[in-house]
């Protein structure tokens, strides 16, 4: 195992946490995308497809899949914008309302899960330091790389 590896420990956890997510999600129509409609949500319909996708550092193809998958289950939707004919919004439809808050029920429950053994004081800490990590390998100013690898947000 390459201990030494960051990038190998974070593609473990984030595949365990995943897999977990979908088992406590299992009830609903779909197996991904549970943070996009949690950023669909926060964005109050105001948002386009491209602003999402900047928002949660996606590509526009995997922004596409992502929404049309949604769309396809009937959680979302796109309007166009008033003023901007070319621009999309993207809203939750009335089927997403009860999704949504399962989905935050269960990141409540996986991050406790996920957690156990840090003490309260030290889980902030391990956050912001798990987000410096992030911010370190972000280049300022650099497109969203199209991805080959199925990212689970």
């Amino acid at each position: 195992m390459p201990a030494s590896s960051i990038g190998y420990w974070c593609s473990i956890a984030a595949h365990r946490y995943f897999a977990r997510l979908q088992e406590l999600l299992a009830e609903l129509d779909i197996n991904n995308w549970y943070y996009v409609l949690l950023s669909i949500e926060e964005g109050k319909g105001l948002l386009s497809q491209q602003e999402l996708a900047d928002r949660l550092e996606l590509d526009k193809v995997t922004m596409t899949r992502a929404i049309d998958h949604l769309g396809d289950k009937g959680y979302v939707q796109r309007c166009e914008c008033a003023g901007d004919r070319r621009k999309h919004l993207v809203k939750l439809t009335p089927k997403a309302r009860p999704a949504i808050r399962a989905i935050r029920k269960a990141y409540v429950e996986l991050n406790e899960e996920a957690l156990t053994g840090l003490k309260r004081a030290d889980r902030g800490v391990f956050m912001e330091q798990l987000m410096l990590l992030v911010s370190n390998l972000r280049k300022v100013g650099e497109p969203v790389a199209l991805t080959n690898k199925r990212v689970h947000v």
